[in-house]
């Protein structure tokens, strides 16, 4: 009894003592190394999250009890940045817009060229321009929906291991009623351990 007792113990201090790997990443592809967030997580989401909304079939709902027409979308400016981290979140609505204007999903008014245009509209109202030629207001595409969303993360360091929990959710809203239409949610875990003390 007493010999079992003591070769438990000599395996758990062995175990204490051999290198530490980085902790569970979730993402096939990763080659980060790192607990912070990567372009390979930006590919995740947005694939993710791609995926889901063409599943979602609101589109085709929309297309059959509108004579066929594409539902108009407009984007939040950025998706809320809840994290510890300076994150470029336009990016994942960006692809997300890309990929379903692509494939036919839905068309986007471009929150982005609004005051750009309107600029553009009031100096082609003034004897500059030929009336005949130029565009004319009232003609703006009204949204039907709009796209938003956040992320979040809870980054935990003990020792020399560091967790980072990410939580990403988005929603597609109906302008109109305020109803959610579509909504899910991306989440995974990275970490890293830090190497050992060189003097």
């Amino acid at each position: 009894m007493t010999r079992l007792f003591a070769a438990i113990l000599c395996v758990l201090l062995l175990a204490g003592c051999a290198p530490k790997q980085t902790w569970d990443i979730d993402l096939d592809t990763d080659t980060a190394e790192d607990a912070d967030y990567t372009s390979s997580d930006l590919l995740t989401i947005s694939d993710q999250m791609i995926t889901s909304i063409k599943a979602n079939g609101f589109s085709q709902h929309y297309a059959a009890a509108h004579g066929g027409q594409k539902p108009v979308m407009i984007l939040a400016r950025a998706l809320e940045n809840n994290t510890d981290e300076h994150i470029d979140t336009r990016m994942i609505l960006d692809k997300v817009r890309t990929a379903l204007i692509k494939d036919g999903v839905a068309q986007f008014v471009d929150d982005q060229a609004f005051d750009m245009a309107l600029d553009q509209l009031n100096m082609q109202a003034t004897d500059l321009y030929d009336d005949r030629k130029a565009a004319q207001l009232g003609r703006f595409v009204g949204a039907h929906y709009i796209m938003r969303g956040s992320i979040g993360n809870i980054r935990k360091m003990e020792g020399r291991e560091t967790r980072n929990y990410f939580l990403i959710t988005m929603t597609i809203v109906d302008i109109e009623t305020l109803l959610i239409t579509w909504i899910d949610e991306v989440e995974y875990k990275r970490g890293s351990t830090k190497g050992s003390v060189r003097w």
